[in-house]
């Protein structure tokens, strides 16, 4: 009879650990961690992290995996108290990071709501605690679960699916990330910006098997990116950095002890996307170096650039697909950066127009994804292309590398309409074009950031120890630029298509407008056609971010702008005037006919003043003429004459031992004056 009770006893104390339904998870570790751990910011719903949480110091480690989860062992703990009775609240998205102030003593998961995408059950776990730092744990799973310091407080601990966006790079070679010749290897690696794991994932198919070494960093030889091996650089799980191939990591632009890192804008431009939209971000870099803009047409059946970005692009949605759809991830934003033109510098503007939007036609068709399995869960359209604006192709450390070419040309068009076909076309960045000689980097350096020290601060590199750039070399020393110009150009790119396409609060800024001829650089106000056969012409906006808020207003029916072309029926009109403008920031552009100047024939000093005659066509109307004191910016008017009765004036009022100039302008019937045409004249013998 006393067994029988006993037998009950003990079924009855089962029964309330049942109903207890906790499941007690050792303290399972990971393998040793990353460089730099920081405390991720809580999502808006969390509870506030109470400052004895601050995350300390690490030390580098060789790795982020979280070891499997091992076989509960036997603990006389008392049980933990409910996530929702828990006073300290701690809100993490997959694949987070987190660092408490003390170590932990044990993690218990309540619940789990996302499912293992290789076994399709459910994860075992919501986050798991690592191996060489018993204060910091991963979030390896979505639920709930309580995490117990060793002095006894208890965290309630929430696991959600992260926001994530998957970029596209696309391009020639310094959209890949190419050395300059001048630079070492390890100029380059030690620059590149580190991110922290967890929050960037990146994938790279080299164009070539040199790439594999001194741009991908891998020291193992990879075969060059195709359509039929694209799957080998992708894993299978977002997450799984296991593999002894360094090109199917995803963790190489971070922080990670086994990362190895790659060269280019990728790092820059992921950890300000990161930083800007609070999510996670993997970047796909398919650019091709060399490449023509031909080489990226969808031309059926070929295995050429523009299938191979694609095939890589979508072995990424297939993984992703699987991601999401075992609740890790949510897709956030799709999208693709463009960088290249130098190998067409010869190209005909209309004629590189064409080829984009082809290409660009086709990446919107092939990387929307589909209802297909494999692509369910990333069935979302391609938002944005985001243009990072390329320079001539002449030399590098002059302004003639400025120049206006047709992928120049084109590309400022794309960048700036307004037109539906060129919508989702933006200026990621024309930062490149700050850069032209010594004192341009300086000064764009040293605005920036001030000092040294604020520059490494904001700066995290293996490097560490940074130095503001002082010379052009530092930059842009050959046809590719140096990883210290790729960083501030991803950051750029991120920052204006962020503000863009309205992801983020747009910062306060004046925009400022600038119209450039020919030569790419200088700033002009007009042009006269006497002098000027092809009118050419590119408006730059700044900040790049607002170039799609353009506006473009003719003055006169005889004017217009097509493109970058100035179209001018000039005939008996003098002078049309285009208006730039961007919100309240206006621009006035002026041409000027062949006939609406009237050349001065003699200008000297006479006995009894100043002479000046000059020679109108006849469709002027009347001539006005002008003094004022060489070094002076004033005029003074003087003297209005018809055209049909004077092309002479005598000036009798010029002071004597004075060095004047003068000038005529020309007007038309409808008062639209020509050019000035200016003389010199001294009076020292008046």
């Amino acid at each position: 009879m006393r067994f029988i009770k006993k037998c009950l006893g003990l079924a009855v104390i089962g029964c309330v650990l049942g109903i207890a339904g906790y499941n007690v998870n050792n303290i399972t570790v990971a393998a040793d961690e990353s460089v730099i751990v920081s405390t991720p910011e809580p999502s808006a719903e969390a509870t506030a992290v109470p400052e004895e949480t601050t995350q300390p110091e690490e030390t580098a480690q060789p790795s982020e995996t979280p070891e499997p989860t091992k076989s509960p062992e036997a603990t006389e703990l008392p049980p933990l108290v409910n996530y929702a009775k828990t006073k300290k609240k701690v809100a993490l998205k997959y694949d987070d990071r987190y660092t408490f102030a003390k170590d932990i003593r044990r993690v218990v998961t309540e619940s789990v709501t996302s499912t293992n995408i290789a076994t399709g059950k459910k994860d075992t776990k919501v986050v798991s605690v690592a191996k060489s730092n018993k204060k910091k744990v991963f979030a390896v799973g979505c639920g709930k679960a309580v995490v117990e310091l060793v002095d006894g407080t208890t965290y309630g601990i929430k696991v959600e699916a992260a926001k994530i966006s998957l970029l596209l790079l696309a391009g020639q070679s310094n959209m890949e990330g190419s050395h300059s010749g001048d630079k070492t290897n390890a100029e380059y690696t030690s620059n590149i910006i580190l991110s922290e794991a967890g929050k960037v994932y990146n994938t790279y198919g080299p164009s070539c098997r040199g790439h594999f070494a001194n741009v991908g960093n891998w020291s193992a030889t990879s075969s060059p990116l195709s359509v039929k091996n694209a799957s080998k650089f992708v894993p299978d799980s977002l997450t799984d950095n296991s593999s002894q191939n360094q090109w199917c990591r995803t963790n190489n632009l971070t922080s990670a002890g086994e990362a190895t890192g790659k060269s280019g804008i990728d790092s820059a431009l992921a950890d300000q996307w990161t930083k800007k939209l609070k999510e996670k971000v993997w970047i796909v870099n398919a650019a091709h170096g060399g490449s023509s803009i031909t080489t990226w047409l969808p031309k059926k059946g070929k295995d050429n650039n523009f299938w191979q970005a694609v095939a890589l692009y979508k072995e990424c949605e297939k993984t992703l697909n699987k991601e999401i759809k075992a609740g890790h991830y949510k897709l956030s934003h799709k999208g693709y950066f463009w960088l290249q033109g130098e190998q067409d510098f010869k190209m005909a503007a209309g004629d590189y127009l064409n080829y984009y939007m082809k290409m660009h036609r086709a990446f919107k068709t092939q990387l929307k994804g589909s209802t297909a399995s494999d692509y369910k869960y990333v069935n979302k359209s391609v938002e944005f292309a985001g243009i990072l604006m390329v320079r001539s192709h002449r030399n590098p450390t002059s302004l003639a590398d400025l120049e206006l070419t047709g992928p120049r040309k084109a590309q400022y068009y794309m960048c700036n309409s307004s037109k539906d076909a060129y919508k989702d076309i933006f200026l990621a960045s024309q930062l490149s074009e700050v850069w032209t000689t010594n004192s341009s980097v300086t000064t764009y350096f040293k605005n920036k950031y001030g000092t040294d020290e604020k520059y490494s601060s904001q700066n995290k590199t293996r490097k560490k120890t940074l130095k503001l750039p002082t010379s052009l070399k530092q930059i842009h020393s050959t046809i590719h630029y140096t990883q210290l110009a790729y960083n501030e150009l991803g950051r750029d790119a991120a920052n204006n298509i962020c503000y863009a396409l309205g992801y983020v609060k747009q910062p306060s800024a004046t925009a400022k407008i600038k119209i450039v001829g020919k030569d790419g650089y200088k700033d002009i106000s007009s042009i006269n056609r006497t002098a000027v056969k092809n009118m050419n012409v590119v408006v730059k906006v700044f900040p790049a971010w607002k170039s799609k808020k353009l506006a473009i207003q003719k003055k006169h029916e005889v004017i217009s702008y097509d493109k970058w072309k100035v179209n001018f029926k000039e005939n008996k009109v003098f002078n049309a005037k285009l208006l730039f403008s961007v919100g309240k920031t206006k621009k006035k552009f002026t041409v000027y006919s062949k006939n609406s100047a009237a050349p001065i024939k003699d200008l000297y000093v006479s006995d009894d003043g100043v002479k000046i005659s000059w020679k109108a066509n006849s469709y002027t109307s009347y001539c006005n003429v002008y003094r004022r004191e060489k070094g002076s910016k004033k005029w003074s008017y003087i003297a209005r004459l018809d055209k049909k009765t004077a092309q002479s004036y005598n000036d009798i009022f010029a002071e004597s031992e004075k060095v004047y100039e003068y000038a005529v302008t020309a007007y038309d019937a409808y008062g639209n004056c020509g050019e000035k045409v200016i003389g010199e004249v001294s009076t020292v013998s008046y």
